[in-house]
């Protein structure tokens, strides 16, 4: 095993451990995803594991099959037979295994955001609850977030004690019917089905806690409670769980990952083995020393000291910018000269990492104006644009005909004189004669309450297109289906450049069915739909491609680039204004930065604004706290005029390990500006406050305050003796 003379010693422990638990705290850059990768070769290869009795689970399906090909060259074919994917891929796959048990169909068509929107709407319709009244997004949310937690409907109704939770309950409850009666699942029921189902069959519990010896999670500290009760479980039997993450890089608390799971490993595990990655062979050690003193000051976390043999490295640069248009021609000034001095440099080596998808505007204004090529990961993805859900709708209701939201969406694209009134009308037949969809609609043919030529040429297309689709190839039967149906000619007809647009993706994503079918032959329709369904935002990065990347920082996670410029490094956008007064956001806003800074290998640029344009109106910025956090030796700051530093009174972390409050001095230095509208504020007397207007410059300002307990005072700043609550 050649591949183990590569390993550090604690790299080298972790991939030949024995038996038991063993979480791996691997720091940024410290090389897990080779660990990983080696271990499971180590189980097959050394102590004779077979592939099929190891449950490996990755965080993105990208990662999956990096780790896949990886392992291809080390144990051969075999790699094959590995349960490796993200949680949802494998959950899914457990329920197609056992879909007698679990009572499912083998047509299971899984529902992204957008279906499950319409769903909802479709329920709340039904409730005759106004979305005026309650948003259906919001009412998703709190749907979604209950299935994290794997409470289903009848649980979450119980404890639904409130006017709007009992209203969720009720839209929980019927969504979850509805869902079921079409054959369909979210991707929280890819979790919470999966545990209901070995839960209510001990036996067949039995036999995945038997076949699967050994299983390997990363990145555990983004794990949510549904997906740690679904490892636990299976873990159960063997107790043969390696747990690899970072609690310094948990970043989505806000989609339900919990960091206690990881912080409380010991715990659920007392007879655990810890084994620290503490080597860093991505980043300059100025890099790594920068990162490392900003997220020493969280309280949540295990402690571990990164470390590096690499060269030290430029020191990190900060530029304060006049505003967002100053911050990205300076971006791109930065980046031009790194071009022009070091010719071995391209595009695809840099990265803009920003905290709000709305702050990407004003770069694409300026790469375009300067002609530099760039791509955005986490704007409108291939397979969200209109046309493409449009074909992955017609190919749903071939593969389930009780679809009524993927039927809904297309059956009068193109006009087939099928409205929202006769629409419902056909679904009221289905109901009342416990029909599919699609036959309800046969029946409604008949009945002569439809467009016959239309509709009619609709069914003719799907009757054939499922008479073939054990003949003719799936790409060759979805073009025809597109082009039978009228959808194609649609846009064709249409003739403008969008839609001609449109004409070109839908032949891209015939080309994207045919590369799937290559890759895997014997392949379904459902085994297509699957994939499309739990493909995310960064399995469509290529890393080959020679593009400028922009993408949020929640996005970065587990790349890496030898330039990173880090934007809009602002108090209430980064920190973000929701974290201002919660110490555990705080503390979530100060590991994302650490993610941001330890995705650079070479250089790392930093930029603020000191006036940026939020909602609508121009808002005077401070520079964010973390930059203050960065020990002075490691970074140079350049700035356009004297500035004073977001700087309070203590060098103490923000809160005490109690989560009290402290209340921190701002330095007002030479800045005449710094009491900005919607900061809150302490007056020795009023108490806590915010600032709602403000009006004058220097030691003339005043300022509007609405205070907790005293109501709105008015107060000249230079007798005010005004702290800033942060």
């Amino acid at each position: 095993m050649p591949f183990l003379k590569s390993l550090n010693p604690t790299q080298a422990e972790a991939v030949t451990f024995g038996e038991g638990p063993l979480l791996i705290l691997a720091g940024a850059g410290s090389g897990k995803t080779r660990v990983l990768t080696s271990r499971i070769a180590f189980l097959v290869m050394k102590l004779g594991i077979a592939p099929e009795n190891i449950l490996a689970v990755t965080f993105t399906n990208k990662a999956a099959g990096e780790m896949r090909e990886r392992l291809q060259k080390l144990i051969g074919f075999e790699a094959r037979n590995l349960w490796l994917g993200t949680f949802h891929s494998l959950g899914l796959r457990l329920l197609r295994k056992e879909s007698k048990a679990a009572g499912i169909k083998t047509d299971l068509i899984v529902y992204g955001d957008d279906d499950q929107l319409s769903l909802v709407k479709q329920v709340m319709a039904e409730l005759k609850l106004n979305e005026k009244s309650f948003a259906p997004r919001a009412i998703l949310s709190k749907i979604n977030q209950a299935k994290n937690e794997n409470i289903n409907h009848i649980d979450f109704a119980k404890y639904a004690t409130d006017f709007l939770s009992e209203r969720v309950a009720k839209v929980y409850s019927l969504y979850q019917k509805k869902l079921r009666e079409m054959g369909c699942m979210d991707f929280g029921d890819l979790i919470c089905e999966p545990i209901n189902l070995l839960r209510q069959n001990p036996k067949l519990l039995e036999e995945y806690k038997e076949k699967f010896q050994y299983l390997l999670v990363d990145e555990y500290q983004d794990t949510n409670k549904a997906q740690y009760l679904f490892t636990n479980l299976l873990a159960s039997g063997s107790r043969n769980l390696l747990a690899v993450g970072d609690p310094d890089q948990s970043i989505y608390a806000w989609r339900g990952a919990d960091i206690s799971n990881i912080l409380d490993f010991e715990k659920d595990y007392p007879d655990a083995t810890v084994l620290r990655l503490e080597q860093n062979y991505r980043s300059t050690k100025n890099i790594l020393s920068a990162a490392n003193s900003v997220i020493q000051r969280n309280m949540k976390r295990l402690d571990k000291t990164l470390w590096t043999d690499n060269h030290a490295g430029s020191t990190l640069t900060y530029e304060e910018a006049r505003d967002e248009y100053d911050e990205a021609r300076r971006v791109i000034k930065r980046l031009k000269n790194l071009l022009n001095t070091d010719n071995a440099l391209t595009y695809k080596d840099f990265a803009v990492f920003y905290r709000t998808n709305a702050q990407s505007r004003v770069f694409e204004e300026q790469l375009m104006r300067e002609g530099i090529p760039y791509v955005i990961i986490g704007g409108v993805r291939f397979y969200d644009r209109r046309e493409i859900k449009d074909a992955i709708a017609y190919l749903r209701i071939i593969s389930n005909p009780n679809d009524s939201i993927s039927l809904q969406r297309i059956i009068n694209t193109p006009p087939r004189g099928v409205g929202k009134t006769t629409f419902e009308k056909v679904q009221a037949l289905s109901n009342q004669h416990s029909i599919p969809l699609m036959e309800a609609f046969k029946d409604a043919l008949e009945r002569g309450l439809l467009n016959k030529t239309r509709v009619k040429d609709f069914l003719e297309a799907c009757e054939s297109f499922r008479f073939d689709l054990s003949r003719l190839s799936l790409h060759e039967l979805a073009l025809r289906f597109l082009e039978d149906t009228g959808y194609m000619m649609m846009w064709q007809e249409e003739g403008t450049e969008e839609a001609m647009e449109r004409v070109e993706n839908l032949f891209e994503f015939i080309s994207a069915i045919r590369n799937f079918e290559e890759a895997n032959p014997g392949a379904t329709l459902s085994d297509f739909l699957d994939q499309v369904a739990l493909i995310s935002d960064i399995d469509n990065y290529e890393e080959k491609l020679d593009r400028l990347t922009l993408m949020t920082l929640h996005s970065a996670k587990g790349l890496e680039f030898k330039a990173v410029f880090l934007v809009g490094m602002e108090e209430g956008l980064f920190p973000h204004s929701r974290s201002a007064n919660e110490p555990e956001e705080l503390e979530e806003e100060r590991r994302l930065c650490y993610v941001g800074m330890t995705r650079a290998r070479e250089e790392l640029f930093l930029f603020s604004a000191r006036s940026r344009n939020v909602y609508g109106e121009s808002r005077y910025q401070l520079r964010s706290r973390f930059i203050d956090e960065i020990e002075p030796g490691l970074i140079t700051i350049l700035s356009t005029e004297e500035r004073p530093k977001t700087v309070f009174t203590s060098d103490e972390p923000y809160y005490t390990a109690e989560g009290s409050q402290i209340e921190h001095t701002y330095h007002e230095s030479h800045d005449p500006q710094p009491w900005r509208v919607g900061m809150k504020v302490l007056h020795p007397t009023f108490g806590a406050g915010i600032i709602k207007e403000r009006s004058g410059t220097g030691e003339d300002t005043k300022v509007t305050i609405n205070f907790q307990n005293h109501g709105i005072k008015k107060l000249i700043i230079k007798y005010a003796s005004l702290t800033v609550l942060q």
